[in-house]
């Protein structure tokens, strides 16, 4: 019984996070217009070498790169300021009294976040894929598939880590769009043949480098890091396992505080 009425309380929560980040149309306009001035950042990145966009490949890598920044963009503006929200809603010191874990209620926005994810990705593939001229299709599907699934989930946790800073920040949404920036460009998506050689070398050991790694292999057959797809995989969910165990900690820590502190 106990756990179905955790579960009730979870459906519940879920669907109305959805029906909140999905009314209206300024969601919608919102994940129209992200994919196309991240094109203007990846044309930007490309403008620094010209002849990687007569390049088929190179320019696919690019095209997944929009996909992996839009991806990581919603994750720390959706899911990392998850716990700000409810504190400005007035809502976190309730959330917090009760017995639901903070892991599982952030689970809810991170599918939220994830749902927001595969739409700009169709709006990606509609629209930002032919205007390049760049066949979609990925190379190897189902790696690609894998890829996609393992860098959203590690996106999630890193999110997740960093929504206590946000609680405690007067100005958050500056460290966010800085993060917004740098995380991706940390993340591999610069062609290798024009990365900075430090930007490439932080890359090597980002964590979340080899989902992306393990997405731009399926999608394109680019290889940005030198490691088998094996080691890749096993990393990627190394990488996962300890984000969620340090934010399960964070987030019980942040638990007590608050209710010894208050807000």
């Amino acid at each position: 019984m106990p756990n179905i009425v955790a579960f009730r309380r979870f459906a519940a929560d879920l669907l109305n996070n959805v029906l909140i980040n999905f009314r209206g149309l300024d969601p919608w306009i919102e994940m129209i217009t992200s994919p196309i001035w991240a094109l203007g950042l990846v044309l930007a990145i490309a403008s620094q070498s010209p002849l990687v966009l007569r390049d088929p490949t190179v320019l696919k890598d690019l095209c997944w790169s929009i996909v992996v920044f839009i991806m990581i963009s919603d994750k720390l503006w959706i899911v990392g300021h998850l716990l700000d929200r409810e504190k400005r809603n007035g809502v976190l010191e309730n959330i917090l009294a009760s017995r639901l874990s903070l892991i599982v209620h952030a689970s809810t926005m991170i599918i939220v976040a994830m749902l927001w994810s595969l739409v700009s990705l169709g709006i990606i593939l509609l629209t930002i894929f032919p205007i390049l001229g760049v066949n979609p299709y990925p190379k190897d599907p189902l790696l690609a598939i894998l890829g996609y699934i393992l860098s959203d989930i590690m996106a999630a946790g890193i999110a997740i880590l960093y929504s206590p800073l946000v609680l405690i920040l007067k100005r958050p949404w500056i460290i966010t769009s800085f993060f917004q920036f740098t995380l991706p460009l940390v993340s591999g998506i610069i062609p290798r043949d024009i990365a900075p050689p430090q930007i490439a070398s932080i890359a090597s050991i980002n964590p979340l480098s080899y989902p992306v790694e393990i997405l731009r292999r399926g999608a394109t057959g680019s290889i940005y890091i030198d490691t088998a797809l094996s080691q890749a995989i096993i990393l990627s969910m190394v990488g996962i396992a300890f984000l969620y165990l340090l934010a399960g900690i964070l987030m019980r820590v942040v638990r007590i505080s608050i209710m010894k502190r208050g807000i």
